[in-house]
């Protein structure tokens, strides 16, 4: 049998995050065309106690490759543990989008984006910036100033990365969506 060899990179668990994404992973999201049998499916195999399904979910000051866009997406959140998970359909009234953009090339869906909550989403945009270029997709989701950026990062990880800075209201809704006690927007 062959020798297995074994290798570590410099590790040291005291040494600081040297980068605004160590310290925050808060989700995975799937696109899918059907939202409802997808979160059922996610459900019977990963097992979340359950969605927070948000028909037309309030997406504000969108842009997508730059320009202002109309977004329109049902959306899903639920919990594994401490992660979250997202499941997210275009609705066809709305423009074109990273996630349209996605299921014409999926049309079954899949692993869309890696979420990251940062504290400083400048810092974190700019850091991403040099990497991956600019924001492929990027807007609002609350009036209290809750925002997401997604950066394509397919070619290290054959996903979007997305990260997202949320206000004391959202942080709250999260805190309460993950104790099993959906929010009311």
């Amino acid at each position: 049998m062959k020798e297995t060899v074994q290798k570590i990179t410099e590790f040291d668990l005291a040494r600081p995050a040297n980068n605004q994404l160590a310290q925050g992973f808060f989700q995975w999201c799937v696109v899918a065309p059907d939202l409802e049998s997808k979160c059922a499916e996610l459900e019977r195999v990963y097992g979340p106690a359950g969605f927070w399904i948000m028909e037309d979910a309030p997406l504000l000051e969108t842009t997508y490759r730059g320009k202002s866009i109309d977004l329109r997406v049902d959306m899903a959140l639920g919990y594994i543990g401490d992660t979250n998970i997202e499941v997210i359909s275009p609705r066809r009234e709305g423009d074109t989008n990273l996630y349209t953009e996605f299921l014409e090339e999926q049309p079954e869906g899949g692993l869309h984006h890696l979420g990251f909550q940062v504290h400083d989403f400048d810092a974190a945009a700019a850091d991403l910036t040099v990497k991956f270029g600019p924001a492929a997709q990027a807007g609002n989701f609350s009036t209290g100033g809750s925002h997401f950026a997604y950066f394509d990062s397919r070619p290290v990880t054959g996903a979007y990365t997305e990260i997202l800075w949320f206000d004391t209201e959202t942080i709250a809704s999260m805190a309460d969506l993950r104790a099993g006690k959906p929010p009311v927007i």
